[in-house]
């Protein structure tokens, strides 16, 4: 008998072992189960990434459907969506997700017709959803407003109170770059390149924490190209053994190096920052790259065509930029002189819910789950914790599109 007892608690313990185990090299769980508001009943499936604090989630009403994503370290736990609370009128159906610890992480989610919104995008538009809104006592309606002020720094406007912890953003400017952190004591540095003004840094890229640009000072042809640390605010040299022409172009940028082509001298050049390194590329062939290497010819190369690093399996012509971050896809649809932008995990577009407008595609930074765009003459981050936020007021960021801006996060 106590040989079978003490067997009972080696076999408790091997179990205990390796659930432990599990725990700690997990990289996730896929999880169903149900959660109730009054006598509504809503299947959850939950799909969580350890590896980047995710959770992914299908919320399943009847026949209706809400998808979301949160980014939030449970540490490793699952099943942290603890409640839900419910709407429904003619015209709108919406949930508000709450999570463990009483968190509010995403806003209200509501379907209209086939279209999504989150709450602060519609608010004030149906009372009776208002009034909903506004009496649940866990949700605080300042928590998707921005009440924001702006102060003067370096002749430029920044919403210090808004700035992202351990992000730094560069901007750049007509005679080098900004960059912008809450790390900063003073917020905003102004780091100066050139000595006269550059209304286009054509031969200018972010990379990483780096910004990377040409010596416009240089004439017709450079051998140096100027490097900004956004971080540590160094500021360095690399010199190139060949001279290269200004008549060049980025093509873009393939594993933390910036490919470059010379078209006046037919040269191709890789640039890397972090080893300080200007190399020239076998004058045999011009490496091209769409998500495999492969070459492109002469004709290719002066015509200027550029890398395609952006490869996601999705396409619609109706939209003119389509991104994939950690499994989520995100559109952007002309409307006017601006894009709208959508997000959708599904590819037959029936979870499709719509975040913000900007002017500008090309200028769109993801981080973690925080997206830096611009607006009119504005910097601006969405986030799904807090929705929308002003961050940098600057006249050029409306009237410039060759302004450029990156943001990394140390």
């Amino acid at each position: 008998m106590k040989r079978l007892f003490f067997m009972l608690i080696i076999l408790f313990l091997l179990y205990l072992g390796i659930q432990f185990v599990f725990y700690l090299f997990s990289s996730g769980q896929d999880n169903s189960y149900k959660l109730f508001d009054g006598n509504i009943t809503f299947d959850v499936s939950e799909k969580s990434n350890f590896n980047d604090n995710s959770y992914s989630y299908d919320v399943l009403i009847d026949n209706t459907n809400f998808t979301f994503q949160i980014f939030q370290d449970y540490n490793k736990k699952s099943k942290v969506l603890e409640q839900i609370k419910y709407y429904k009128d003619d015209n709108y159906e919406c949930i508000l997700p709450i999570f463990k610890d009483n968190l509010i992480l995403v806003d209200v989610i509501c379907k209209n017709d086939d279209k999504y919104n989150y709450y602060f995008n519609i608010k004030d538009t149906n009372k009776n959803l208002d009034n909903f809104v506004n009496e649940i006592s866990e949700y605080d309606i300042k928590q998707f407003t921005d009440n924001a002020s702006k102060e003067k720094r370096e002749g430029i406007d920044v919403y210090v109170e808004n700035l992202i912890e351990n992000h730094y953003i560069g901007l750049n400017n007509y005679k080098g770059v900004y960059i912008i952190s809450s790390n900063f004591n003073s917020k905003v540095y102004n780091i100066s390149l050139f000595d006269k003004d550059v209304y286009n840094q054509k031969l200018g890229k972010f990379i990483n924490q780096y910004y990377v640009v040409s010596n416009y000072d240089e004439n017709h042809e450079f051998h140096e190209i100027e490097v900004v640390d956004l971080v540590s605010l160094d500021n360095f040299k690399i010199t190139s053994n060949n001279a290269i022409s200004f008549d060049s172009y980025i093509q873009g940028v393939v594993d933390n190096k910036i490919y470059l082509y010379d078209k006046d001298n037919g040269v191709q050049y890789t640039i890397d920052p972090h080893d300080k390194l200007v190399v020239q590329v076998s004058s045999k062939e011009i490496r091209y790259y769409n998500g495999n290497w492969t070459t492109m010819t002469v004709a290719e190369a002066k015509a200027e065509k550029e890398f395609i690093t952006n490869v996601v399996d999705f396409n619609d012509d109706q939209y003119q930029r389509i991104d994939k971050i950690n499994n989520q896809y995100y559109l952007y649809k002309k409307n006017g002189k601006k894009y709208d932008v959508y997000r959708m995990t599904k590819q037959d577009k029936t979870d499709l819910i719509y975040l913000f407008s900007t002017q500008s595609i090309g200028n769109i930074n993801y981080l973690n789950g925080y997206i830096y765009f611009i607006s009119e003459n504005k910097i601006k981050v969405y986030n799904d914790k807090f929705g929308i936020k002003n961050l940098i007021e600057n006249t050029e960021l409306e009237f410039n599109e060759n302004i450029k801006i990156n943001v990394y996060n140390k």
